[in-house]
């Protein structure tokens, strides 16, 4: 896809298929976090892609109680360093659209409990879990939503 289709395609999915995702395609996401830049170059981040299914289970049955997180293959877990989060957003955007391009749908989920994320996945106590991504083939087509106008985003003075 041409960037600007990439961008305007991105939706938020909450249903998927459970079709894997190709070990190939997984490395094009690993690839375009390393990509993103941070301040001072300084990457204050790792991502945990959880493609277990116990695990999966546990983290949507105890910390998100959102269920559809359940059912896309891949969770990816965002931990960064403390204050840091800023930088971890544009890297997690970077993996969005990358995903977009590849055919793949994501969501943000940032309503979790995320010490229970930590103790579930073993992060460490120092370490914030900003966001969630739930990674998968889409299972709906969400039409485009409504935007407000340039007049109203831009003033160039």
């Amino acid at each position: 896809m041409e960037f600007m289709e990439v961008i305007s395609k991105r939706r938020a999915i909450r249903k998927y298929k459970k079709d894997p995702i190709p070990d190939v395609i997984l490395q094009k996401l690993f690839y375009t976090l390393s990509l993103a830049p941070s301040g001072n170059n300084r990457q204050p981040y790792k991502f945990l892609f959880i493609k277990d299914e116990k695990l999966r289970r546990e983290i949507v049955q105890r910390a998100c109680h959102q269920e559809f997180l359940y059912d896309a293959p891949v969770i990816m877990v965002a931990c960064c360093e403390p204050g840091r989060s800023f930088d971890t957003a544009i890297a997690v955007d970077h993996l969005v659209l990358a995903a977009t391009n590849e055919g793949l749908g994501t969501c943000w989920v940032g309503w979790f409990e995320r010490d229970v994320v930590k103790e579930i996945l073993g992060i460490e106590p120092h370490m914030e879990v900003p966001i969630l991504i739930p990674i998968g083939y889409p299972d709906e087509s969400p039409s485009a939503r409504p935007r407000k106008s340039l007049d109203e985003l831009i003033e160039v003075i």
